[in-house]
């Protein structure tokens, strides 16, 4: 894989294996904010649901291994068929992202949202580039899932913001 030095990487520089791999950091990368936003939630219902997503996150996480197992061991690799555009890995390798001990609930839904929509975008995107109906069905049902955590976010904040948080 080569380094273009626009920030850009094409069809020819990125593969299908890289995708996958940066997906399932992704997906770890969310598992550690969640269970680090749980550690620093004072409220019980808080830490549950912040858990609960974890482990969703995890089950995503899981998900992608299989399909890059099985795929594997099928030998099956996938093609990447368009240039991809401002592929950097600063863009989907992303740390979990620091709470500060006090950190509101209201910081957490905030940090959470745009992680979620990042995960929303990055999986739309790796299923238009992918040429694998498997991973395509499995990137547009991630990116469906994101899409649920992200409304589930919204609401808890528009909850908040009623109460004037």
């Amino acid at each position: 894989m080569k380094w273009s030095g626009a920030k850009e990487w094409t069809m020819e520089e990125i593969t299908f294996s890289e995708i996958i791999s940066y997906a399932k950091i992704a997906e770890d990368n969310a598992k550690k904010f969640y269970l680090d936003a749980a550690d620093i939630a004072s409220l019980s219902h808080v830490k549950e649901f912040l858990k609960s997503l974890a482990g969703e996150e995890q089950s995503h996480y899981d998900r992608l291994d299989a399909l890059q197992k099985n795929l594997k061991k099928k030998g099956i690799v996938p093609k990447v068929h368009e240039a991809i555009h401002n592929f950097g890995y600063a863009d989907y390798i992303k740390p979990a992202g620091q709470l500060d001990e006090g950190a509101s609930y209201k910081d957490v839904l905030e940090a959470a949202m745009a992680k979620e929509k990042e995960a929303i975008q990055s999986y739309d995107k790796f299923s238009r580039y992918v040429d694998d109906a498997e991973a395509k069905k499995l990137f547009n049902l991630l990116a469906q899932e994101e899409k649920k955590h992200l409304k589930r976010f919204e609401e808890e904040y528009d909850d908040l913001q009623d109460q004037k948080y």
